[in-house]
Formats: structure tokens, C-alpha cells, sequence
């Protein structure tokens, strides 16, 4: 082989001998990228058709590696799919890769829609609570929304539903990000106001808005609560407020029952408003409130069963006891603005409580409790002096032999 002039050497290093020889002078760069394995190559042959394969409405790029076989490959977020086929036949393939998406399960929605279109969907669709409540459930998730992403629900999408309660707290808490793990009072009314919010977009209701065009996230209502600390109820100065109930009686008689129903009976706000002399039953030498659902009356209970309380205080019984059975208790025009008003101002010289007047079903409950306890001491007081008559080593069996069962 002839020695090369050291010029022609030269070219060829740098341009390769079809440069040379053709006249090229296009450089190529020194190190070329290396090629990623999977690459896309042109289809052959008539009946093959291209590269992609149509599946529940979507169609999905097939991709040939280097080895000949088929891939199926979508980077969508909606429905992400990698199969490899195993063959190299693209009608093999085709019908492989339908075998493997058909696994794989439903497809997922992207989702879409605003807070407002669900809001206005939520008062109208059928569900278990009352359109006050639900009124009351929007409500919440506006000012939900307002403290998270200072916002309203029309300009806030769907999507942003799972940040929506992680925002939500840490904006309560005044952190950078939400601490879960230390117990505060605040708790208590991020709790309520999240739970509360989270029920409208509870998976049952999910038919009635993706009818509508409405696609929730997976995780939309995916809430986690924070631990609560264990309060005491606020104190009360229970006698001084049973001595002045008792004057008003002769002063004021809605704040006397109104006050009697809720302390002597635990009756809750809406019940004493929908009250009825057909309510109270006799029962012994007093009365009971019978608590059911009235539909007639326009009142359903707040757990839907049927139970019935005990009135504590002779007086309020048989003033009660002589109602006609569809009288109102609390008679007058203003009545529902007046419960929520009067009797809770009152109630505030005796207690410190938010809730005045809800919390008089504290203090009832805790005089059944003592009552009880009190019956059940004095009736084993009474069974022990009882065996001791009859020289009896236990009460066992002056329990089971002696004593008139209880009626």
C-alpha cells in the first residue's frame, strides 16, 4: 500500500474516505450521543398497518426495540401503560398487548369539574341529611376553601382537593407544613370543620356527580384528623342555677321550660322547639319525653332511634303532663329565634360554657349517673343487711331465693 501524502492522511482522519473521495467537506462530531435502547422503527409490510394500537377509546403508540419485539408505551397521567408483547409480529402483538390492558382494570378519569359545580350538584342530588345541613356542609367548605387557598369554590378545580385539607391545617396551625402528632384544642375545631366539609364528597355520591360531567380525585376525601385533647366541661354552678330556674316559674314561663326541658330532661335545642304535649307519657309518679321521629310535626331525631327521657323535677313533669297533646311547649311567633337567643344569655351567669344551654344535657346526665349510683349503693346496702337477718354467709343466695325480683 502506496504512503498516503500526509494531507489526504489528514482528511481522512478528520472526514473519512467518502468525504474524501466525494468531495464532502460536512463535519461530524467526535462523540456522538449514545442511542437509548427502545426506538420507534417504521412499519413493514401491508397488513400491519402503524404502530399503534386503539383500546377503550384511546390509542396507544407501539414502539419496536432493537431485538424486534413490540412495546406498548403512553406516558399519560391519566392511564399510564409499559407492556412489553414478547413477540415481533405486530398483529401477535397487537392482540397480546389488548390481553394485557384488559388486566389491567378500568382505566382512570382525569378529573375534572370546580368546588362550585360540585357544591351546586351536592344541594341538588338525593342523599341522608336535611337541606339545612346540607346548606350548612357548603358553608363549611367555603370557609374550608377561603382559609386554604384564599379562594372561592369556582376557582378552585377538583384536582386540587387533596392538598386542600394539608393546607387547610398547616394555614390553622400557622406552620410551614401540618403537624400531625401534638395534641391542641385548636384540633378539635379543624377536625369538625374538615369532617364536616369532607362529607360532600363522600364515594357514595360519586355516581351522581360523574353523571354530571364531574370526575372527583381517588383521594378527594382521603382526610386525616388530628389527636384531640380530652377537655373537661366547662364548669357550672349547678344549685345556684336550679334556685333561680325555680323563680321562673311564675316570671317567665318559656325560659322556665325552655331551661327545665334541656336541665331536667337533656333534651337539645331542636327538640324543645318541636316539643308537643302528645311528647310527655306518665311513668310512675313522674313523666317521660318520648324522642322518635314526627314527621307530622316536621322533626326527625338526630340518630333516628326511639328512646325515651326521664323528667328529673316533679313540677316541670306535671306542668307537662297537663299539656293538650298537639300544644307546643315553647308557644310563641318567635319561637326558634327566641331558643337560640334568650335562654343561652340567660344561662351565661351560671356558666362559662359556648354553649350554654347545650350544656345543661351535661348536667343532666350527670344527675342520672348519681341517682343511679345512689339506687344501686342503697339496694346493695339493702341486700347486705338483708342476708345478715337471715344468717346467710353471701348475698348470692339470699339474692337468688329471698328477694321479690325487681319489676
Amino acid at each position: 500500500m502506496p504512503v498516503l501524502p500526509q494531507f489526504i492522511r489528514l482528511e481522512r482522519l478528520i472526514y473519512g474516505d467518502a468525504a474524501h473521495f466525494t468531495g464532502m467537506r460536512t463535519a461530524q462530531p467526535l462523540h456522538r450521543k449514545k442511542q437509548g435502547r427502545a426506538r420507534k422503527l417504521p412499519v413493514t409490510g401491508a397488513a400491519t398497518g402503524t404502530a399503534e394500537i386503539r383500546w377503550d377509546g384511546r390509542v396507544l403508540p407501539m414502539m419496536q426495540e432493537r431485538n424486534g419485539v413490540w412495546r406498548v408505551r403512553s406516558r399519560s397521567s391519566a392511564y399510564p401503560v409499559d407492556l412489553m408483547t414478547g413477540t415481533s409480529d405486530l398483529a401477535a402483538a397487537k392482540a397480546r398487548a389488548k390481553e394485557l390492558l384488559d388486566g389491567m382494570g378500568p382505566r382512570k378519569e382525569a378529573p375534572k369539574g370546580t368546588l362550585e359545580e360540585v357544591a351546586a350538584l351536592y344541594l341538588m342530588i338525593p342523599k341522608k341529611c336535611a337541606d339545612d345541613t346540607a346548606a350548612g356542609n357548603i358553608s363549611r367548605l367555603r370557609s374550608v376553601v377561603a382559609v386554604a387557598f384564599e379562594s372561592d369554590l369556582g376557582s378552585v378545580k377538583v384536582s386540587r382537593l387533596p392538598d386542600l385539607w394539608h393546607t387547610y391545617v398547616a394555614k390553622r396551625q400557622q406552620r410551614q407544613a401540618a403537624d400531625y402528632s401534638q395534641r391542641a384544642r385548636v384540633n378539635i375545631s379543624i377536625n369538625t370543620a374538615m369532617r364536616q366539609a369532607a362529607s360532600i364528597f363522600r364515594r357514595k355520591l360519586w355516581p351522581h356527580y360523574r353523571r354530571a360531567g364531574v370526575i372527583l380525585p381517588e383521594d378527594c376525601a382521603t382526610v386525616e384528623y388530628l389527636p384531640q385533647p380530652v377537655l373537661r366541661p366547662a364548669e357550672a354552678s349547678d344549685a345556684d342555677l336550679c334556685a333561680a330556674w325555680a323563680a321562673l316559674a311564675g316570671t317567665d314561663r318559656d325560659l322556665w321550660l325552655a331551661v327545665g326541658l334541656a336541665r331536667f330532661a337533656g333534651l337539645r335545642q331542636a327538640e324543645i322547639l318541636a316539643c308537643r304535649g302528645k311528647w310527655i307519657l306518665p311513668r310512675g309518679p313522674g313523666a317521660v319525653v318520648q324522642l322518635q321521629d314526627h314527621e307530622e310535626d316536621g322533626h326527625r331525631t338526630k340518630t333516628g332511634r326511639l328512646y325515651t327521657a326521664t323528667v328529673l323535677d316533679p313540677s316541670l313533669a306535671a306542668y307537662l303532663l297537663a299539656l293538650e297533646p298537639e300544644a307546643p311547649v315553647i308557644a310563641r311567633p318567635d319561637a326558634a329565634r327566641w331558643l337560640g337567643r334568650s335562654p343561652q344569655q340567660w344561662l351565661r351567669q351560671f356558666t362559662a360554657a359556648p354553649k350554654p344551654l347545650h350544656r345543661l344535657r351535661g348536667l343532666y346526665a350527670d344527675q342520672i349517673q348519681r341517682e343511679t349510683q345512689e339506687a344501686i349503693l342503697a339496694r346493695a346496702a339493702g341486700v347486705q343487711a338483708a342476708s345478715a337477718a337471715l344468717g346467710h354467709t353471701t348475698t348470692t343466695t339470699t339474692e337468688r331465693h329471698y328477694l321479690t325480683p325487681s319489676t
